[in-house]
């Protein structure tokens, strides 16, 4: 029985972790230090280079509301919260982007500066103008959902709505005669 090592075998530190990987019926066992980067692209997929640390994983990255760390994120945990998508952001799509798994329709938007945000889908060219007797109906046909649902706080700020929009439209009258 051979024995086993004492040194890893890629930087040559005491062993630490015992890395069996199986494929179909190969069975192959790596010794490794724990900050070896062979151990890192074992675990992540991604290659670790020489000097270069990877960003957030050293710097602890991880969200403020709901405890969220890039390294659970990098191993393939779903997001926490909304928070994390403005932190991990920017991490999220370099990395997609360097596997080339990003979308086409989304490359143009990562060209543009960072403070630009990036918008996916249509949007109205000009914002459209309701026109008050439409709107009028409208908050009146919500003010009877409302109270035939029994909400009454909702019933209230849309009567609200409706008195301030009759009012406008009283003061227009007045100042047009």
């Amino acid at each position: 029985m051979p024995d086993r090592p004492v040194e890893c075998s890629h930087c040559k530190k005491n062993i630490t972790v015992i890395y069996k990987e199986i494929v179909e019926d190969t069975i192959s066992c790596t010794h490794m230090c724990a900050e070896c980067p062979i151990l890192a692209q074992k675990m992540t997929g991604v290659i670790a280079r020489d000097g270069q640390k990877k960003i957030g994983r050293e710097m602890g990255l991880c969200c403020g509301s709901c405890g969220t760390t890039l390294e659970s994120i990098q191993t393939g945990n779903p997001l926490g919260c909304s928070e994390c998508y403005s932190v991990f952001g920017e991490l999220i799509i370099e990395e997609l982007s360097s596997m080339d798994m990003l979308p086409r329709r989304l490359e143009k938007g990562i060209s543009r500066k960072k403070s630009q945000p990036m918008h996916i889908g249509k949007s109205p060219s000009t914002p459209v103008e309701i026109p008050a007797s439409s709107r009028l109906t409208a908050l009146n046909e919500a003010l009877n959902e409302a109270l035939k649902k029994e909400n009454y706080e909702q019933a209230a700020w849309l009567r609200d709505q409706i008195k301030d929009l009759m009012e406008k439209s009283d003061d227009r009258k007045k100042a047009s005669s």
